[in-house]
């Protein structure tokens, strides 16, 4: 029976209308309405009336024990005073079940709190609330009085049976309230600037309700998404705005989010004056009616509230609600963005959102999602999709700084995309920014990106190399580091000087050392290794160079160990032949020279030199992708001058397109990540374990210029998908 009391009122005036109306027809007077040895009374006043009060407003869901009690006293006292009693056809079945079901009442509230019989207990006072029910009882008495005292009256008889099966049946008079009930809705909606939505049929919070449009309401065919609405709460009107739609088959359902005012009360107004009211704290709503709302109609002071809403205001840039699932560093978002909004701000991983945690604006980034289904009705399912999003903390403009902000935010609360202020962005100031934002991210502490070493991780052609100069840049800028770039394939000799001074770049070792080590590289006595090769002059050599560069102002040295013409001998005995060194075992003895020199300085915590490794899946191979076991044994040289270099202010960077293949002992010391688009399987898994599974699943598609970031040196806390920098904006020429 779904009315409301306004209706049930209604149904309850119809009938005593009906009594009224057939008492008098049959009696010609008014006299049956007090007269209880008129038969009329018995049947029309104390069983009918009954039953219609008893069905619509005392008793209209359930019955207690009490009203059985109550019912079955009055039926009996009813009997008693019936004059007529020895006529009923059922008079003793009347009296048998008053006595029982009086003291089956009795006896159930007599064992109330005996829990040794309280499933008893639970199954009969269900059985005889259920038989006792109004429907039922009344029911059955009306047709026996009326059998027993009309079947023989030819005009009343039919009629009074007729009225008895309307009272039974019941649904004529419910269809006609509820069409009354609609046509008045219509031509309220018609006549005035008050339009009927729909009604509320459930909330998930005090803020967050579910309206049903019928089948027959011309709204359900109209996109509604975003306009203002009015909650009715009595006589007052509380606004709320419509932030998703669901179809179903014969209805449409919205859901509405209510708004509040700066002080966090909801914003109501008095529906007859239309002016605010103040402190509103729920909706106790007598209709469950929403209206659609012209804020034009409203009060200056209510227009106000209403436009500052930060909801109303921005719902343009609205993505989703918090669902649940959220935890304190992820949250689950509803998706409710358009496709043409997603389309215009190209919104997807990566993106960032915004929400508030007690009172203050928390940045989160978007790094997941899933399509879901939920059943709405019977078979109506309805689609939508789940999205997650990595808390950030807060943006500090003046500090260029993500602040950790505690807890999370409760269910429900409105998620934005972040549409930021318009503050300046300058690519030399930041190592990169938000995705679709000026909010920059800088190296925090440059020195650390060489104390506490770097890994620059990638395909090829996605940028490595470019993000690897600007860091450059900045080192050169704010330290006095020197740079010694190991690389194969002479682009660092190329590209360095269009980010750097070329007057500040140093191309190769001295050429006549280069020059004296092929000349040098001879073949030696057949017993002794030492002879043969050029090894002790190649470090020799590698001593001379970097003491060299060192001394000079240059800032940034680029080595291809390649170029350099180095062998030692092919055996330990009865040696016949020489064997070039590997580049990793070139690049054992540079990187060995190099903390020799350094620890001679002293301990610092300053950053001293930084050696870079491009290619590093060829200068420090993992041990299952070594070509001989001399890479091996270099390789560890090469880690342990890294694992020892920090004390001394030597550090490292690692450029590599195949993490699979490169030394994890040395992977393993980077503190800062730069995670550019990565396909395979071992590179993804290493990653996970600083940048988490959700970060690293992104990885393959990530687009170009962007990264995962996180480190010390940026003194991010978490990682971050960051939009480099185009070089462009960097280069000095």
């Amino acid at each position: 029976m779904q009315l409301n009391i306004k209706q049930r009122f209604t149904v309850v005036a119809i009938y005593i209308t009906l009594i009224l109306g057939i008492g008098y027809y049959f009696s010609n007077d008014w006299q049956f309405l007090l007269d209880t040895n008129n038969n009329l009374n018995a049947v029309l006043i104390a069983t009918g009336l009954s039953l219609i009060l008893s069905v619509y407003i005392t008793e209209p869901y359930f019955s207690k024990p009490v009203d059985v009690i109550t019912r079955w006293i009055a039926i009996f006292l009813f009997l008693i005073g019936l004059n007529s009693k020895q006529c009923l056809s059922l008079a003793i079945f009347w009296y048998w079940a008053c006595a029982i079901f009086i003291f089956l009442g009795l006896f159930l509230i007599f064992l109330h709190g005996f829990k040794k019989f309280e499933k008893q207990q639970r199954i009969a006072t269900d059985f005889i609330c259920k038989i006792s029910r109004p429907e039922i009882v009344f029911t059955i008495l009306y047709f026996d009085i009326v059998i027993s005292f009309f079947r023989f009256n030819k005009q009343e008889y039919p009629l009074l049976i007729g009225f008895g099966f309307l009272l039974a049946i019941n649904k004529p008079i419910i269809w006609f309230v509820n069409f009354i009930s609609k046509q008045i809705k219509n031509i309220n909606s018609l006549s005035g600037p008050i339009i009927f939505v729909g009604n509320i049929i459930g909330h998930d919070s005090t803020d967050l309700y579910k309206v049903e449009i019928e089948t027959d309401n011309p709204f359900r065919q109209l996109e509604l998404k975003g306009k203002l609405v009015y909650l009715e709460n009595n006589t007052n009107g509380v606004v709320g705005i419509i932030i998703r739609e669901q179809i179903l088959v014969g209805k449409k359902w919205l859901e509405v989010l209510s708004l509040r005012d700066l002080n966090k009360n909801l914003i109501s107004f008095d529906l007859k004056t239309l002016l605010p009211l103040i402190g509103e704290k729920s909706i106790f709503s007598k209709s469950n009616s929403v209206y659609l709302l012209n804020i034009k109609d409203l009060d200056e002071e209510a227009r106000n509230s209403i436009n500052s809403n930060k909801i109303n205001a921005n719902f343009k840039n609205l993505i989703g609600i918090v669902w649940e699932g959220s935890s304190i560093n992820k949250i689950k978002f509803n998706k409710l963005f358009s496709d043409e909004l997603q389309k215009e701000r190209g919104i997807g991983e990566g993106s960032i959102v915004q929400t508030v945690i007690a009172n203050e604006d928390v940045l989160y980034q978007i790094i997941d999602a899933r399509t879901d289904e939920e059943t709405l009705e019977f078979k109506d399912t309805h689609g939508f999709t789940i999205g997650t999003a990595q808390k950030l903390g807060k943006y500090i403009i003046d500090s260029n700084e993500l602040n950790t902000v505690k807890w999370l935010p409760e269910i429900y609360t409105p998620i934005f995309l972040l549409d930021p202020l318009e503050i300046k962005y300058d690519a030399n100031c930041f190592i990169g920014k938000l995705p679709n934002t000026n909010y920059g991210i800088p190296i925090k502490a440059p020195y650390e990106l060489v104390t506490h070493n770097t890994a620059i991780l990638g395909i090829l052609g996605i940028g490595k190399s470019c993000l690897t100069f600007e860091l450059f840049k900045k080192l050169v800028e704010t330290t006095e580091v020197k740079i010694f770039c190991i690389d194969l394939t002479n682009q660092y000799s190329r590209e360095i000087p269009k980010y750097i001074s070329p007057n500040l770049v140093q191309i190769e070792f001295n050429s006549v050392s280069i020059k004296n080590l092929k000349s040098n590289n001879l073949d030696g006595n057949p017993d002794n290794p030492s002879t043969w090769g050029n090894e002790e002059l190649y470090k020799q050599t590698i001593k001379t160079e970097i003491d060299s560069f060192i001394a000079s102002t240059s800032r940034v040295i680029t080595i291809n160990p390649d170029l350099h013409n180095v062998s030692k001998a092919g055996s330990q005995f009865k040696i016949t032949h020489k064997v070039e060194l590997s580049p990793a075992e070139k690049v054992r003895i540079i990187s060995e020279r190099l903390i020799i020199h350094a620890s001679s300085l002293g301990e610092t915590a300053d950053a001293r030199y930084l050696i870079v490794f491009e290619e590093a899946h060829s200068l420090i191979p993992e041990w299952n992708s070594i070509a001989n076991e001399g890479d091996k044994i270099a390789t560890n040289g090469t880690a342990k001058v890294i694992l020892q270099g920090r004390k001394y202010g030597l550090g490292s960077f690692v450029i590599t397109q195949r993490t699979a293949n490169i030394s994890k002992s040395i992977l393993n010391q980077c503190n800062t990540i730069f995670a550019l688009r990565v396909f395979d399987d071992t590179g993804k898994q290493f990653l996970e374990n600083y940048i988490g599974a959700d970060y690293s699943n992104l990885l393959p598609t990530l687009e170009e210029r962007h990264c995962v970031a996180i480190g010390k040196a940026m003194k991010l806390k978490q990682p971050v998908i960051l939009e480099l920098n185009n070089k462009d904006d960097i280069q000095i020429s």
